[in-house]
């Protein structure tokens, strides 16, 4: 593929992806697109889809219908170049015991051939409350500091697309507000943001909601949107969003169905 043929492809397509564990469906066509510099929030119950979604796009689980596609680039025939541009943190990041953070971090920029690391390393670090810990190994560090540093990794690399799944069930209300804060200034730097999340800070709302229920998007929109289309009056909660979704979706169902 050309550089303008990505230049004008978007960043991220999930065209009509359905997945099955054995005879379960847990994705059913599920389709949407974004651009660079966009957040999106995957909103659903529990077994939902949502960690089997962002799964699927970073091609840690292969897909049983449909596609996938980085710039244009289906991630099935270019795994390469989806690992250099997409990097997704499960809700509990695995470490190496024998590694220090430091040292994780170092692996990880070895292993994507990067050079001159050390001060965005430390720089990150910094920024996520680390810094004194850089020697220390993972295994010591609580559950939300783990993730802090899953994150400085990603970040390290610099993806195109960052996937997170409940990145913020793991901190405290003061470092779920400082990592919001971090996340806006990665997506105005350009750079795509889909999060799976149960909850999010009272000020803090993405550039689109998605909302899923039995591995199928059953409504989806910007913040606006979704208060009219739902008819939601109040705080736009993450409750209130799936709440009117799934009503809303029971409303157009034909009676008995």
């Amino acid at each position: 593929m050309s550089d303008t043929q990505e230049q004008d492809s978007p960043l991220l397509v999930v065209n009509d992806v359905s997945y099955k564990y054995g005879s379960f469906s847990a994705l059913s066509n599920v389709s949407f697109e974004s651009e660079p510099g966009e957040m999106i929030a995957l909103v659903g119950r529990n077994g939902a889809g949502k960690s089997t979604l962002l799964r699927c796009i970073a091609g840690w689980t292969q897909v049983t219908q449909g596609d996938v596609q980085i710039l244009g680039r289906s991630i099935i025939q270019n795994e390469q170049f989806v690992r250099e541009n997409v990097v997704l943190l499960p809700d509990t990041p695995p470490f190496y015991d024998e590694l220090t953070a430091w040292e994780h971090l170092q692996f990880n920029a070895q292993a994507h051939g990067w050079s001159n690391w050390e001060d965005e390393a430390e720089d990150l670090l910094d920024r996520y409350g680390l810094l004194a810990n850089r020697d220390a190994f993972p295994f010591a560090f609580s559950r939300g500091m783990r993730y802090k540093l899953a994150l400085c990794m990603a970040l390290l690399v610099e993806p195109k697309v960052l996937l997170l799944d409940e990145p913020l069930g793991p901190l405290d209300p003061v470092s779920a507000d400082e990592l919001w804060e971090e996340m806006n200034k990665h997506r105005n730097e350009g750079m795509t943001i889909v999060l799976s999340s149960h909850q999010l800070p009272q000020e803090a709302h993405p550039d689109r909601y998605l909302i899923m229920e039995g591995g199928e998007i059953i409504s989806g929109g910007s913040p606006e949107d979704l208060r009219k289309k739902l008819k939601i009056e109040g705080y736009l909660s993450l409750d209130a969003l799936l709440r009117g979704a799934i009503k809303s979706r029971k409303a157009k169902q034909p009676h008995g169905a």
